[in-house]
């Protein structure tokens, strides 16, 4: 801002040195129109006039680059929060997943001395093995 400032300065006091010394009357005529003025002051409109006329035609594309630059942002804030969120649900899934390995790993452990039955219950015992008794095959004698 006062770069800013140290040239609009800069540029007033040579436009004042200019004006000092290009007093001298002159006329500009512009189709039906006729002015009479000092060389400096119409030199001057006509930079004044240049510049509002640069500044109104690209007002457009300033207008326009600074709301695609706002749509932009929003648009970019809208996908930072989307991403924390998925990040947030990426860490759960992780610590889920976490979980089930570690339980899928630890070894299931069964006691290692039979439980003592309840009273009142009866001892089952196994039944005898029915298996057919296998029939041998003699080999053939060829």
């Amino acid at each position: 801002m006062q770069i800013f400032l140290v040239f609009a300065l800069l540029i007033a006091v040579l436009a004042v040195i200019f004006a000092i010394q290009n007093n001298a009357p002159a006329t500009v005529s512009f189709a039906l129109w006729q002015f009479q003025g000092s060389l400096a002051l119409m030199l001057l409109v006509a930079l004044i006039a240049g510049a509002l006329i640069s500044i109104f035609l690209s007002m457009p594309s300033n207008i326009r680059t600074r709301w695609t630059i706002r749509q932009q942002r929003k648009k970019m804030t809208e996908l930072e929060n989307n991403l924390t969120e998925l990040r947030t649900e990426v860490e759960t899934a992780q610590k889920k997943l976490e979980r089930l390995q570690m339980s899928e790993t630890k070894p299931f452990s069964l006691p290692l001395q039979p439980t003592p039955l309840e009273e009142g219950t009866q001892d089952i015992e196994p039944e005898p093995n029915k298996e057919e008794p296998s029939k041998e095959t003699e080999p053939a004698d060829n």
